[in-house]
């Protein structure tokens, strides 16, 4: 599928700021799942804007603004090819044989280790009960694969998922506490659940087709359309398939309407914008649209 990825953002200050850095991971990524075909950025005030990889391989922009401003606009667009339309073809791997492949594919690749030992607010250690629910364990002669289906089913006993949240907790428990939470939340969960079985899983932030925002539920009259954003699922490395979304909040397994922008060990390793200035201290005012469109 081929899509095309629209973006801008308008950030305001309430008096002028200057020497004001940016740093941007919204373009898509181009690899065996899908294929970058185009992509251009412009920036007002005009700026050179700086490309580079960071260390997870996500395709980050760098702009700087030195002058005084109170204004600053940016805008992206991509077009995009995605491959993978059937997320169940890869080879089976036997599942007495899955651990023995995870471990043979952490010991040619050490860096995968960043995704089964990381440890943070966001994806912390788990107890043994969550809610009275006891934390499901790896079990034998189940594929991988399927495990991580079903824990879609667990998670959403947890918390469910809150399209309208614009907010992510800042430590997991409270996603525990609230019963609800966003897709990054949910996908925090997911991720922390892996690590308690020593299974490499990452964060994804990403464009989702548009066809998921569901058309029969209508905005009440006289209310502008619910805005398009970035979504957040988590790619787990599964044996015979290598890395394979799975997406808790909408309970899918991310296939070509999945467009990946940037992974990381959680969420804080990708953050979307990033920006420091010189100024009153005051917090800008942030304006931003998105549009992914199917060609």
């Amino acid at each position: 599928m081929k899509y095309h990825i629209e973006q801008a953002c308008r950030i305001r200050f309430a008096s002028a700021a200057r020497e004001h850095h940016v740093q941007i991971r919204l373009a898509p990524w181009d690899d065996e799942s899908q294929s970058l075909i185009r992509i251009m950025l412009a920036v007002e005030p005009e700026v050179l804007a700086v490309a580079g990889y960071d260390g997870f391989g996500n395709l980050a922009h760098h702009f700087a603004v030195l002058g005084a401003h109170r204004e600053l606009r940016f805008s992206m667009v991509a077009e995009v090819e995605t491959k993978r339309e059937n997320p169940f073809d890869f080879p089976q791997v036997p599942p007495a044989r899955e651990l023995a492949w995870i471990a043979d594919s952490l010991r040619q690749a050490p860096r995968l280790w960043d995704f089964v030992l990381h440890q943070g607010v966001l994806t912390p250690a788990l107890p043994e009960r969550i809610a009275g629910l006891a934390v499901p364990g790896l079990r034998d002669g189940v594929p991988l694969f399927q495990q991580v289906r079903d824990a879609f089913d667990w998670i959403a006993e947890i918390a469910e998922f809150d399209p309208a949240a614009e907010t992510s907790v800042t430590a997991l428990p409270a996603l525990f506490d609230a019963k609800r939470g966003t897709a990054a939340d949910l996908a925090h969960l997911l991720i922390a659940l892996m690590r308690q079985w020593r299974i490499p899983a990452r964060f994804v932030s990403g464009y989702l087709d548009a066809s998921y925002f569901d058309p029969d539920d209508e905005d009440p009259p006289g209310t502008e359309p619910r805005p398009q954003t970035l979504h957040h699922w988590v790619e787990v490395l599964i044996p015979g398939g290598g890395w394979r979304g799975f997406d808790p909040s909408l309970r899918l397994l991310a296939d070509a309407t999945y467009l990946r922008v940037a992974i990381g060990r959680d969420a804080r390793d990708i953050q979307a914008l990033r920006q420091t200035c010189r100024g009153d201290g005051e917090q800008p005012e942030l304006e931003q649209t998105l549009n992914v469109s199917r060609l």
